[in-house]
């Protein structure tokens, strides 16, 4: 059975192909936003087990922000080079400059970062591993912070990232840890 709004897959790699399936035209380009992650890295080999079951053909690519903030930040992004060479995924680690004193505080500064190489990613779609909990708690930030309507409405499935580039898809967005 097909998912609809109300009947979401709750097994992540159902999830995944429900959510890519109806987007998905030939020669679609699709890169995953690996951090190295649980999260991300389940949702890599949710895509990788759909590369080779169902849609042996998807152009599938990985990227990686290093932000070089954390002493294991290049361990990171090794690991998930290792990772993507190991699966076959054509994988880039884009370095990224945050700002350690900017005004709305660091963790905003390497989302603006983050998001700004997402941007200039050559791809059609950008996924992301956004699940469940990360929607509650980003509901719950945006309660505490005062946020309006938009701020309720937390995270879309998909939208596109900016007025160019890539659109973003979060495919575990109602899949549970």
């Amino acid at each position: 059975m097909a998912a609809t709004r109300n009947s979401r897959p709750s097994d992540p790699l159902a999830a995944v192909a429900a959510a890519l399936a109806p987007r998905l035209i030939e020669g679609t380009r699709v890169c995953i936003a690996l951090s190295g992650g649980r999260d991300s890295v389940a949702l890599l080999h949710a895509l990788v087990d759909l590369r080779a079951t169902q849609w042996p053909t998807l152009r599938l690519s990985a990227l990686h922000v290093h932000h070089g903030l954390s002493p294991q930040a290049d361990a990171w992004a090794a690991f998930c080079a290792q990772l993507c060479l190991e699966h076959a995924i054509p994988f880039r680690c884009e370095r990224v400059t945050v700002a350690r004193d900017a005004p709305a505080g660091l963790e905003a500064a390497a989302r603006e970062a983050r998001y700004a190489a997402f941007v200039a990613c050559d791809t059609d779609w950008l996924l992301l591993a956004h699940h469940r909990d990360d929607q509650a708690e980003t509901l719950l930030l945006n309660l505490l912070r005062g946020a309006g309507a938009h701020g309720l409405s937390a995270m879309p499935e998909d939208r596109p990232l900016a007025t160019r580039g890539p659109r973003v898809l979060r495919p575990l967005l109602h899949t549970s840890r």
